[in-house]
């Protein structure tokens, strides 16, 4: 069933005059309140740059399927590199698409038997495996690919204001090198951030199937996404179960809330049920930006930032019956998985079941997915 409700289209230069500023203000609490969904227009990210490195995913996605293989998730344990066609599965069902993750590019501190240092960091931690390189392509198989990733996360840095340095080693070597020692305002290490390559190859109209299915982003703070192209396939669920169509709009980026920042503000801003349609009439690209939080945060302490008046927004509804939790908040919720490493690792071990036991083990695969 579709829903007649259209997802809003907010313009960021209302932000930059106070005559115009409580308008966006307004849209954006009325968008992250009831939809959770967004376009952002004038959002700074020069379409040059996006198309950059939009124009390298047809050359990355038809490597040799051997070169692919090189480059898989199965050789990483930070979950990085290609996913092979329909290798997730959502709801029960395979994800008609293939992948390639890039982290931020940050030096590996695991250590199996650390033991905590000075600043309490216990690097032994499982989670800590999850930092580390990247799976590269070379330059002469995707020439440019890897200086069109940096500029793109670059620019998303600049036109969100995300805090300056918290993208420095980004696709970067030589800040890499020092990545390790570099901490945030609040002492953290620096969070990995994820942008996720998506290809959904065109598919018979007569074989039904999911590009991706129903669900909420679990790794991320915040998406940002880029639909390559003029394929409709990209859909979000409205409040009554109901599909609203996320069409692609030049100039525009997609936003939408992960699980913790739902969480976190106790379901004030919502993060929302989305699913993408195999596509039949032409191949469909995608960028999603994932912005992390870092691993060693815990959830409460981010809920204890958020005022008690924005956890009490949807108390009432609650109250009422008119809005539940979802059961994946109340697992965030859980003590076990206060733990942003601990949550994200979940995610990935619960995902990638071949890598999870390549590297991680039967006894921690089960531990994760019981």
């Amino acid at each position: 069933m579709s829903s007649t409700r259209k997802i809003p289209v907010l313009d960021l230069k209302l932000a930059e005059h106070p005559s115009t500023r409580g308008l966006l203000l307004a849209q954006l609490h009325d968008a992250l309140f009831n939809i959770g969904f967004l376009y952002i227009s004038n959002h700074g990210v020069s379409e040059e740059i996006i198309s950059a490195l939009s124009e390298k995913l047809p050359v990355l996605f038809h490597l040799p399927p051997e070169r692919k293989r090189e480059l898989s998730k199965t050789q990483s344990p930070q979950f990085l590199g290609f996913s092979d066609f329909a290798q997730e599965v959502t709801q029960g069902k395979l994800d008609l698409r293939e992948q390639y993750d890039i982290a931020t590019e940050l030096p590996e501190v695991y250590q199996k038997d650390a033991v905590p240092n000075d600043r309490g960091r216990d690097f032994s931690n499982l989670y800590w495996r999850l930092r580390g390189p990247n799976m590269w392509p070379s330059e002469n198989e995707v020439p440019g690919f890897q200086k069109a990733a940096n500029e793109f996360v670059h620019l998303v840095e600049e036109a969100f204001g995300i805090p300056r340095g918290t993208f420095d080693s980004f696709f970067n070597e030589d800040a890499a090198s020092t990545a390790a020692d570099s901490t945030l305002e609040s002492d953290f290490l620096l969070p990995q951030h994820r942008l996720r390559l998506n290809f959904y190859p065109a598919m018979p109209p007569e074989q039904e199937g999911q590009g991706v299915g129903p669900h909420k982003d679990m790794a991320g703070w915040l998406t940002f996404l880029h639909q390559v192209g003029s394929e409709c396939a990209l859909d979000v669920q409205d409040r009554d179960g109901s599909w609203i169509s996320v069409d692609p709009i030049p100039n525009t980026l997609v936003v939408n809330l992960g699980y913790a920042f739902e969480a976190a503000t106790e379901g004030a801003a919502r993060a929302t049920v989305h699913r993408v349609r195999a596509p039949s009439q032409k191949d469909r690209y995608s960028i999603p930006f994932f912005m992390g939080l870092p691993l060693e945060l815990k959830l409460s302490e981010v809920r204890s930032f958020v005022p008690e008046s924005v956890r009490a927004m949807r108390r009432k509804e609650l109250e009422n019956g008119e809005w539940t939790i979802d059961q994946k908040i109340e697992t965030f919720l859980d003590p076990r998985w206060d733990s942003i490493g601990e949550s994200v690792l979940r995610r990935f071990i619960r995902g990638y079941k071949e890598t999870a036991l390549r590297f991680y083990g039967q006894e921690v695969y089960q531990y994760y997915t019981q």
